[in-house]
């Protein structure tokens, strides 16, 4: 008897969860039952304790959440000083899975009273991988450490962190947004490996390091850098049309085209295309932004001819904005560590409340 091998898990169930549901039939993503397109126009504080707790916190509490997480965003002696002995051309990525291990999880301010213990220890091991990509990035660009004034809300002080400047109020909404569109997506790669962790008795820590292991491919969270080098290559939207169709012919994958999940528009996209697009207007983004429009426009034309259908993901316009952020490419993968971290977290717990060891078979083929 023939035993069906499935490599990619494609269409496998493995377990259940509560957080987030990925309809891709549809193209609806929720986060405990409420849409996407409804929780971007909450603070992100709020949609992270939603995430963990789903509970809902009230103004007040919400300030108090981002606040705490701003103060807890900083590195201990330790840890700034395991950093400062990373050669500079380390990747950030890297770079936060050598912190994930010895992070210390133990809060540097009195954390809010209303949270429960539980989920500190996952919010300060977050803070702390938020203040490694500022830090790191200031280290790696500039060999030293600029201050960051006090009183920064946690999204406020990460940019801050990296442009040494303010941010206005429309990057501070591009970053609200962008970074809630990345919290959780069901059991992706990153996900999924660090489930697998946890199902050894393993460490939050270990297993948060293993997840940000699996983002930094550039199948998983390397999409977002490789769509913008790409767009850089091909140079003009002008140049597009001719560029896709000749990557196509050759089998040359699309980074950032395309969802496994997806069979219609990634909703994420949905949200961030026109808003990657209205955030580069008029910037020195404005032809790479355009020239990834092209780049979509062309791909559906080419799978239509073939009676297919296809459309850019999360990563394809993700880039764009960050670019208009101030972020560079480089760093891009680590912010949306800094984001799904909390995922991450979140299913940390959720599979403890029940687990047990994730081993699978497999058929042997050898001699």
């Amino acid at each position: 008897m023939t035993e069906e091998i499935n490599a990619g898990l494609e269409g496998v169930v493995v377990g259940e969860t509560e957080l987030s549901n990925v309809e891709g039939d549809i193209g609806r993503l929720t986060y405990r039952g409420e849409p996407i397109e409804a929780l971007v126009g909450r603070d992100f504080p709020a949609v992270i304790n939603w995430l963990m707790t789903g509970e809902w916190l009230d103004a007040e509490q919400c300030r108090e959440l981002d606040r705490w997480l701003a103060d807890e965003s900083e590195l201990s002696a330790v840890e700034a000083g395991v950093l400062e002995q990373l050669p500079r051309d380390i990747h950030p990525m890297a770079v936060l899975q050598a912190l994930a291990p010895i992070a210390d999880l133990t809060p540097a301010q009195q954390p809010p009273a209303w949270l429960d213990g539980q989920w500190v220890p996952g919010m300060v091991l977050a803070a702390r991988i938020n203040a490694a990509v500022r830090i790191w990035h200031n280290l790696s660009q500039n060999g030293d450490v600029f201050a960051v004034p006090a009183g920064l809300g946690f999204l406020e002080k990460l940019l801050y962190g990296i442009n040494g400047a303010a941010p206005g109020e429309q990057a501070l909404q591009a970053i609200n947004t962008t970074q809630i569109l990345q919290l959780d997506h069901s059991f992706n790669a990153g996900t999924f490996a660090g489930r697998v962790i946890a199902s050894t008795g393993a460490s939050l820590s270990a297993s948060v390091a293993g997840s940000l292991g699996a983002l930094s491919g550039p199948l998983h969270g390397g999409a977002d850098e490789a769509a913008v080098m790409m767009a850089r290559r091909i140079g003009s939207p002008e140049k597009a049309d001719e560029w896709v169709r000749d990557a196509l012919a050759n089998k040359v994958k699309i980074m950032g085209m395309g969802h496994r999940e997806y069979k219609r528009l990634d909703p994420r996209a949905a949200i961030l295309k026109p808003m990657a697009r209205q955030f580069c207007e008029g910037t020195e983004w404005q032809t790479l932004m355009e020239t990834l429009v092209a780049v979509e426009d062309t791909c559906q034309d080419v799978f239509s001819a073939k009676g297919k259908e296809i459309h850019a993901n999360l990563e394809f316009y993700k880039g764009a904005v960050y670019l208009a952020l101030g972020i560079p490419e480089r760093y891009f993968t680590s912010l949306f560590a800094c984001s799904r971290v909390f995922g991450w977290i979140s299913h940390f717990h959720e599979f403890n409340r029940d687990p047990r060891l994730i081993r699978p078979r497999a058929l042997y083929v050898g001699r």
